[in-house]
């Protein structure tokens, strides 16, 4: 494919104009490669970030597309492939228009809008406030404020909540990750949450009474700072998980094996007024909602090993693997036969391999044939 025509078509992409089929599909297969996409997504943070602080900074970043766009088209342009070139003209683009509109107030909190278009959330990092405004997580973004006063800053893609007065209102926030990222936060407490992909965490921006209480759905490590007096209690569509401060990995995505997996410290998970308590290196899970919660040994860095930016699957169902690498790099897959998820596989791959060397791996069994059309992947066994 030409560079200026996927340069065309990722321009055009970025500004939300209507692609070709074909156009699309060029796309498509662009963003296959990890850090294509990447960058693609960053690209987005950074419009849609400037976006979600008020019109007249979109006013800015349009302009600074059409001077990128301009300087493309009198040749100019530098090859798409040097990506990390592409977004530094982009960040400097739309930061000097930031940086006009700012002045001398860049440490001031940013005003959100109420609502991003749903099609600006596609793919993005967001943080919803408890008034229900939205913002899309960007380091571009600076510092944000709650109704109550809570202070919010986001550097090197994590947000740190200040500690705040325990007097002030209780006030709730979520963050919410799409396929392909992951992210990091640090509550007031100073307990620290590493989000996967596809995943969401519900928490107040400061914590009040006798615990410290949050809500997930999907995935997500934590680093709890510890207090005796006040437990911290994550709560999950099916268990809870209660510790006082220690490191943990907690995996509830719906429909699949659910977990909770003990580094260090303590755990107690309770579930239908039993209780578990897990020793480090431990793990218990649940495979059905009404099943009855099992605990095993596990290796560490093979039970986590996304924090490690991995994949490792030791002797598990094909179903559970492609389960996973659809969050990561946004496919749908397709079984000829469904008796092929039952098939156990032992991988392991790291999360920067394109999906075509995952694929390759994959193929190189002697179990399934795997074959990747457009954003689709189809499964088959072989004979």
């Amino acid at each position: 494919m030409e560079d200026s025509k996927i340069e065309d078509i990722i321009l055009r992409s970025l500004k939300k104009e209507a692609l070709a089929p074909e156009e699309q599909r060029e796309l498509e297969e662009w963003l296959a490669q990890p850090e294509h996409r990447r960058q693609y997504q960053e690209w987005r943070r950074l419009e849609a970030g400037v976006y979600a602080t008020g019109k007249s900074r979109e006013i800015n970043l349009q302009a600074a597309w059409e001077r990128l766009k301009k300087r493309i088209q009198v040749g100019e342009r530098r090859r798409i492939w040097s990506i990390v070139s592409y977004a530094a003209v982009l960040a400097l683009l739309v930061g000097a228009g930031v940086i006009l509109m700012l002045r001398q107030e860049v440490l001031k909190p940013v005003p959100v809008a109420n609502r991003i278009a749903p099609e600006a959330l596609e793919n993005q990092i967001v943080l919803t406030l408890s008034d229900g405004k939205q913002v899309v997580l960007s380091d571009s973004l600076g510092m944000l404020q709650e109704l109550n006063g809570t202070l919010i800053n986001q550097e090197e893609r994590s947000l740190v909540y200040n500690a705040t007065d325990s007097s002030v209102a209780i006030a709730y926030n979520t963050v919410s990750i799409p396929w392909g990222a992951e992210y990091k936060l640090v509550l007031a407490d100073g307990s620290k949450v590493w989000l996967n992909a596809q995943s969401s965490v519900t928490y107040p921006v400061a914590f009040h009474g006798k615990t410290r209480e949050i809500r997930l759905e999907g995935e997500a490590y934590f680093e709890v700072a510890s207090n005796k007096t006040q437990p911290f209690i994550v709560h999950t569509a099916h268990f809870d998980v209660q510790v006082t401060g220690t490191q943990f990995n907690v995996r509830a995505y719906g429909g699949e094996t659910e977990s909770a997996t003990l580094a260090e410290g303590g755990i107690q998970l309770k579930k239908d007024g039993q209780t578990y308590t897990l020793q480090p290196g431990q793990q218990a899970y649940m495979k059905q909602e009404q099943e009855q919660v099992k605990v095993r040994e596990v290796d560490l860095k093979s039970a986590i090993a996304w924090r490690y930016n991995a994949f490792s699957f030791e002797e598990a169902p094909l179903e559970e693997i492609m389960n996973e690498l659809s969050r990561w790099y946004n496919i749908h897959v397709f079984y000829l036969n469904p008796k092929v998820k039952e098939l156990h596989f032992t991988a392991w791959f790291r999360r920067n391999s394109t999906l075509e060397e995952v694929i390759d791996v994959l193929n190189k069994t002697d179990k399934i044939h795997v074959e990747l059309k457009g954003k689709t992947i189809t499964v088959t066994q072989k004979q």
